[in-house]
């Protein structure tokens, strides 16, 4: 048995909103189900005085069976930094929470589990405490990083291979940010396929009864390929979800038709997807972090086809590359006509389910610590 301190990237404040519709917080629920796991607590980011006033007055720690850290911090000057502010935020509440933890000499082995990208989280040598950082991203080629954040990321790299345990990483290619400073033991765990224990708490009323030719669910940002949709737009019916982090993209695509509508909660997305038959991930290749589709898992779970610009760890035949097909209307054809056909969820095997995935990994780890 151990506990488990959690340093999630989207903290539960963005779970509150969003559910568990990224990477850090699926992996929440999916530790917090395994028996060999006593406690979960959950560091959320120190909130700031600012936010605490304008947008988060409500303190979050309604998660279910988890403990939540959840604490305001008075530095009036560190958020002015923007994302560097992130460096050492968690200092103080890191070192007060382990070494409080282990004036208990009866403790369980303690392990940390970091996705930050930019925290310096504080290593307490002792040996009940271990950790472990999980790479989402490679966040040294993130598009909407500057410079200096980029920096920040690669020092945190530097200090992950120097001083952590073990490191999981969304692809291979991504964890070559990190290696290449140390071999320090590492697995590959690529996003999979996911369903949530709170999928059936919120419902959303679709009042928009007409099926899209296609649709795309997610965070719209500047890796979105627009000329490619400038071109489907012509011929098809194009629906997106999503909150928008770059406006342009949306004022640029609703002067051709395209209809947006806002932000979502993770458990409405077999609604939404209902609403198109084909699923969209149009990101321009050179703006890709390394990463692996969470949303080509979600289509094909949800039995629609998916037409993608880049190819990922997984394919089957309800999958197609746009920029490699050599008859892209044929297949858009192909995929309209199967759309909805359940054979198209039972081409996931049992290996692509992220508990599947995460479980392989952890057993392997606990039992080395052990």
């Amino acid at each position: 048995m151990i506990n488990i301190l959690y340093i999630p990237y989207r903290d539960l404040y963005f779970w509150h909103e969003f559910g568990s519709a990224v990477r850090d917080l699926q992996f929440l629920e999916i530790f917090s189900r395994f028996e060999s796991v006593k406690d979960i607590t959950v560091l959320n980011r120190p909130v700031s005085v600012y936010e605490r006033i304008l947008n988060k007055r409500v303190k979050i720690n309604n998660y279910p069976d988890i403990n939540v850290i959840d604490k305001t911090s008075f530095d009036l000057f560190g958020p002015l930094k923007k994302r560097a502010w992130t460096v050492n935020c968690y200092t103080d509440n890191v070192n007060d929470y382990i070494n409080d933890y282990l004036k208990d000499p009866k403790a369980l082995p303690l392990l940390v589990i970091d996705f930050t990208p930019m925290a310096l989280i504080p290593v307490i040598k002792d040996k009940k405490v271990y950790y472990w950082y999980d790479m989402i991203d490679n966040f040294t080629k993130h598009n909407c990083y500057s410079q200096l954040d980029k920096k920040l990321v690669d020092d945190k790299y530097k200090y992950v291979a120097e001083y952590y345990n073990f490191m999981t990483s969304v692809t291979i290619e991504a964890s070559k940010a990190i290696t290449r400073y140390s071999k320090i033991e590492s697995a590959v765990i690529s996003n999979g396929v996911f369903t949530s224990r709170f999928s059936d708490k919120i419902s959303k009323s679709i009042s928009d009864n007409h099926i899209y030719d296609f649709g795309f669910v997610g965070f719209i940002t500047d890796k979105f390929d627009v000329n490619f949709v400038q071109k489907l737009v012509k011929n098809h019916s194009v629906i997106i979800y999503g909150e928008a982090y770059n406006k342009s993209v949306v004022e640029e695509l609703s002067k051709l038709g395209v209809v947006f509508h806002g932000k979502f909660n993770y458990s409405e997305l077999p609604q939404l997807i209902s609403t198109f038959k084909i699923g969209l991930l149009p990101y321009l290749a050179e703006r890709s972090h390394d990463g692996s589709p969470l949303k080509m898992y979600e289509y094909i779970k949800n039995d629609k086809p998916c037409l993608t610009s880049i190819d990922y760890e997984f394919s089957c035949e309800y999958v197609v590359n746009y920029n490699s097909t050599n008859d892209l209307n044929e297949n858009i054809k192909r995929l309209i006509e199967c759309s909805g056909n359940s054979n198209i969820h039972e081409t996931l095997p049992v290996d692509s389910f992220l508990k599947h995935k995460i479980s392989s990994v952890f057993d392997l780890f606990i039992k080395r610590i052990n």
